[in-house]
């Protein structure tokens, strides 16, 4: 039996430290605890058997090999804490001078779920390459035998190959853009942008695009040209992806509206600030949709998406930039009568 003079010096460090730990000497029984480990198992350990004290076999196990091998042994352990499931990665230290075992909890339910995230989002971007690189090899095999005897078929080949080829070029457009914005979310902005400028540049550009589709564009700003702290480029991509968004999913014979005007208060900032609207006349969003649309690659329509060109990351992008400046984007819409996408950025130079 272990000294009690040890004893409490190990109460003490384990009483010191925030991770559950739980100390088993080598007759079985636990000789101490701390109480973040009680209120994650949800019993006291202290002078018991860790058979009858801990009660969950995956850690029985841990134990009993940390001191079959008088070493070091890891296990996953899941443990559900608010209604929420948590990952442990629980390590049973084996100590040769004390004869004990100590069992470590670590949370590591961010990291985990942090590389389940990036499993996707590859097992996303490998399927949206993969589709139209698909397509492009399909037709490329085709043409070759009907390039001479059906010139026509061969140029509706081609045309198909150029659209696949720009939705794949748009896709990794989107992805390296994507990746600059969330490597610069930790830097504020430092230069003074325009922000009536910019909208009156991006319309200027997206003009002649929703004409094609005759849709009218009008712009209403409710005050002078709002100066913010801000970035340029990424403004620009703020206000060209929301106009976009507008007229590829809004319909043909759409009607856009835009408004910018100042703010003297808003809930989401806690501050004043401007408001900068996309509103059109489409067909609207379905409310459960709503909350995901910031998601990498979540279409509402995947067909639809596509036909237009859509990659599913322009919102998700948005987002991120409006992280950056400490604004939000807030999204509504009514199905049947059309969506309203706002960003808002807070007043940083007053």
């Amino acid at each position: 039996m272990m000294n009690m003079d040890y004893i409490s010096v190990i109460d003490n460090f384990v009483e010191t430290v925030s991770t559950p730990i739980i100390v088993i000497d080598d007759r079985s029984y636990v000789i101490s605890s701390n109480k973040a480990a009680v209120d994650l198992l949800g019993s006291d350990f202290k002078d018991r058997h860790f058979y009858v004290a801990i009660r969950q076999p995956l850690i029985i196990n841990l134990v009993e090999n940390a001191f079959t091998a008088k070493g070091n042994e890891k296990e996953n352990f899941y443990k559900t804490v608010s209604g929420v499931e948590r990952t442990y990665e629980v390590t049973a230290e084996y100590s040769s001078e004390l004869k004990i075992v100590s069992l470590s909890f670590y949370d590591t339910t961010d990291a985990v779920q942090a590389n389940q995230m990036r499993r996707d989002f590859v097992a996303n971007v490998s399927h949206e390459l993969k589709s139209p690189l698909t397509s492009i090899l399909g037709f490329t095999e085709t043409l070759s035998g009907v390039i001479e005897s059906n010139p026509s078929k061969a140029k509706q080949f081609l045309s198909v190959m150029e659209r696949e080829s720009l939705r794949m070029s748009s896709l990794i457009d989107d992805l390296l853009g994507l990746s600059r914005v969330e490597a610069a979310e930790k830097q504020l902005p430092t230069e003074q942008v325009n922000l009536g400028n910019i909208m009156r540049e991006v319309m200027e550009i997206l003009t002649a695009t929703a004409a094609k589709k005759n849709i009218s564009i009008e712009y209403v700003q409710e005050a002078s040209d709002p100066l913010i702290i801000g970035d340029y480029s990424q403004v620009v991509q703020v206000f060209t992806n929301l106009l976009q968004n507008a007229i590829k999913y809004g319909g043909d014979g759409n009607k856009i509206k835009v408004i910018m005007n100042s703010i003297e208060y808003h809930k989401a900032l806690l501050t004043t600030g401007y408001k900068v609207s996309v509103e059109d006349t489409g067909i609207g969003i379905e409310e459960h949709h709503l909350a995901r649309l910031t998601e990498r690659f979540y279409r509402v329509d995947d067909h639809r998406s596509r036909n237009e060109g859509g990659t599913g990351l322009g919102l998700s992008i948005v987002k991120h930039i409006m992280a950056r400046h400490n604004g939000r984007l807030l999204i509504e819409s009514d199905p049947g009568s059309g969506s309203e996408f706002s960003v808002i950025f807070p007043d940083r130079i007053n």
